[in-house]
């Protein structure tokens, strides 16, 4: 669910979750210098019809910093990927086991992969050496091993050198490929920021958030035709809005400025839509320009976890629950060990009154991120739905969240007839949070059968503008009264009565 309330503990489609950790790398024969990028292959591996690699995290080398080891890897994921025939997993799965001591078998079967890649980020001689070893998932057995360079003026592109020699070791012939991760002026120096941003925002607390900040600022001083690192500003300047609340009206207006002038720069980055998107949907509420966004995003790299989560969003709002089951499911194909993807799949298999399902794919979720916001407290939804009400209980108790900790526990207590303390976590739940969580207060009072004071809640959000207010068509409980007239004006008000984007028709 989506409101203000969450800004406090949010992103949790897009929550960071990568671990520390480090694998090692295999190594290769000493290269010949070069002015270009380069790769060294080993023979050839057999030609496969189609793959999907997972890469795990890069061993830097000697004085090389981990988030530049990382960064690479990260890149050359995008760069592998050429759906259908090659796909990567994303690196917020891949990354998860990078203290894995499993077995390559094991970890391939968890990531869903069947080939995997290890690589050693070396710098010799000013210059950069991706030392690689690929196996083959399904036996663990090395297939290949080689090296792509660059000189260290060049870094930009090493990503890129190491995706062709892969390919073509692989016998797969794609052409040239977008670089939108790149800076066009070649700058090194904007490239390390751009790496040192992105490492800053999977930590995901404000002060690595005002880090990320500060490091996509220099990159694009450094190369302000550059795009991406624009379109990061605008989301990490979102996520900082929603950390820092009395600073939230300028950060999401400077958002909406980096967001609109990436795509000036650069129309065919997927991530400047995603940015321009997640300001529609969060800021404005404009649900149906927010999909078209997402689709835009979608036709330049169909195979982007973070944009097809984003479209399960919009499928969600638009009451299209099992195009966004599917969507979602799709999407853990890509990022299997994503709790937040879990999460919202569980959240939408719980519109969709599949309560079994919804409690799988929450339970999943909930083990990857024991500490995740909203889980325990949909968890719990799930299990008193199966009549399991202590249980419920139990599962409410463990949210993190004080707020959604009192939702879930008066949702619990009233199923398990305890109707008191249900009663005094809803005004709890009024006391502390009537003007951030007005929609969730509805809620309660929907489970209740109160018709009255729900509308009454669902008024006070739509007056406030709670972005929760645009999640009524499936919310548990609030859905059921779909039929009422106000229902349906607040839905027309709100411009998502239809069933969303022309792109989904």
């Amino acid at each position: 669910m989506i409101s203000k309330a969450m800004h406090h503990a949010r992103r949790v489609v897009l929550l960071p979750v990568m671990l520390a950790a480090a694998l090692v790398a295999c190594s290769a024969s000493e290269p010949q210098p070069a002015a270009q990028g380069s790769a060294q292959t080993a023979k050839p591996v057999p030609q496969v019809a189609s793959a999907r690699i997972a890469i795990l995290p890069f061993t830097p080398g000697d004085d090389v910093a981990v988030y530049r080891a990382d960064g690479i890897a990260r890149h050359l994921i995008a760069a592998l990927s050429r759906p259908p025939t090659l796909t990567a997993i994303a690196p917020d799965s891949s990354f998860r086991l990078r203290r894995s001591d499993e077995p390559a078998t094991v970890i391939g079967k968890r990531l869903g992969a069947t080939h995997l890649l290890r690589g050693k980020l070396v710098e010799r001689d000013d210059r950069v050496i991706l030392e690689l070893d690929l196996m083959q998932a399904s036996d663990g057995k090395s297939i290949w091993h080689g090296q792509a360079e660059r000189p260290a003026t060049e870094v930009a592109g090493l990503a890129e050198t190491a995706a062709e020699a892969i390919e073509q070791a692989m016998g797969m012939t794609f052409g040239s490929r977008p670089t939108p991760d790149r800076p066009p002026g070649g700058s090194a120096v904007a490239f390390d920021a751009l790496l040192q941003g992105e490492a800053a925002v999977e930590r995901g607390d404000a002060v690595s958030i005002q880090k990320a900040i500060d490091a996509f600022t220099q990159a694009t001083s450094v190369d302000p035709q550059w795009a991406r690192p624009r379109a990061l500003l605008a989301l990490v300047r979102l996520r900082m809005a929603a950390l820092q609340p009395a600073l939230a009206d300028a950060l999401r207006e400077k958002a909406r400025i980096d967001a609109d002038a990436a795509l000036r720069l650069d129309s065919d980055d997927p991530v400047a839509h995603r940015a321009q998107a997640t300001w529609l949907g969060e800021v404005a509420l404009d649900a149906v320009s927010a999909e078209d966004e997402v689709h835009r995003g979608l036709a330049l790299r169909p195979d982007d976890p973070a944009l097809l989560g984003m479209l399960a969003v919009r499928q969600t709002g638009f009451a299209k629950l099992d195009e966004a089951a599917a969507t979602l499911r799709h999407a853990l194909e890509l990022d299997p060990l994503s709790a937040p993807m879990l999460y919202q799949l569980g959240y939408v298999n719980l519109g969709l009154a599949d309560y079994p399902q919804a409690e799988d794919a929450l339970r999943r979720a909930r083990d990857l991120e024991p500490s995740m916001p909203l889980v325990h407290a949909f968890l719990a939804v799930a299990l008193f739905q199966q009549n399991r009400t202590q249980d419920a209980i139990d599962e409410a108790r463990q949210e993190p969240i004080p707020l959604w900790r009192n939702y879930a526990l008066a949702m619990a207590y009233w199923a398990n007839g305890q109707r008191d303390l249900s009663e005094a976590e809803l005004q709890s739940l009024i006391r502390e949070h009537a003007g951030d969580a007005p929609t969730q207060i509805a809620g309660v009072y929907a489970q209740r059968d109160n018709r009255d004071a729900l509308f009454h809640w669902l008024g006070v959000a739509q007056r406030s503008g709670d972005p929760g207010i645009v999640e009524i068509r499936y919310m548990p409980f609030v859905a059921r009264y779909a039929d009422d007239p106000r229902f349906m004006a607040i839905l027309r008000d709100l411009d998502i009565a239809g069933s969303g984007s022309a792109q989904a028709r």
